[in-house]
């Protein structure tokens, strides 16, 4: 599902849709940094190893969607899981007219454990590019997102919060649940 696309191929005149791509929440993935705790055997080491963990469900840093981090195989994947729309307004398709609820958005692999980073690709659901991503969460428990062309240095950062609201089963969120996260 998500093969290797030499985006390169086509020179300077790739990187400036890639950039575009990078503005949108839905395409992006990133890195941050992850300190394990030492121990996890007391409570307090359990619950702040859980703070640090990054399975669950995240709100991207526009505030209109929600990804579901989870294990997949041994690796991390992301799948679109909410997405703020108004009453009326139909859900938005990806670039091979699936729906995008539901979609898997990024996968990615471990790298290391301390501090734990994943790398792998992320899609953009618009027109099925897939770039080169970083995840991991920071000390404050907020995911770290790197979404790259190439190499990492060519890419952008964002920071994904928790979120602590439910999703439907038709990923349709209201405006006011969007702000339902740390």
């Amino acid at each position: 599902m998500f093969g290797h696309t030499n985006v390169i191929s086509g020179g300077a005149t790739r990187l400036a849709p890639m950039l575009r791509v990078l503005g949108v929440v839905l395409a992006l993935a990133g890195f941050g940094v992850l300190t394990a705790p030492a121990h996890a055997d007391s409570p307090s080491h359990a619950a702040a190893a859980q703070a640090l963990a990054p399975e669950g469900l995240w709100l991207t840093a526009s505030g209109n969607a929600v990804v579901r981090v989870s294990d997949c195989g041994g690796d991390l994947c992301g799948q679109i899981v909410g997405l703020v729309l108004a009453p009326n307004e139909p859900m938005p398709t990806g670039w091979n007219g699936v729906s995008q609820c539901g979609l898997t958005i990024f996968r990615t692999a471990p790298v290391s454990a301390t501090p734990a980073v994943w790398t792998g690709t992320i899609l953009d659901p618009r027109n099925g590019s897939h770039y080169g991503a970083r995840v991991a969460v920071d000390q404050s428990g907020r995911l770290r997102l790197r979404g790259y062309l190439a190499l990492p240095i060519f890419g952008a950062t964002q920071t994904w919060t928790r979120y602590n609201g439910d999703v439907p089963a038709d990923c349709r969120l209201q405006a006011a649940e969007q702000v339902s996260s740390n």
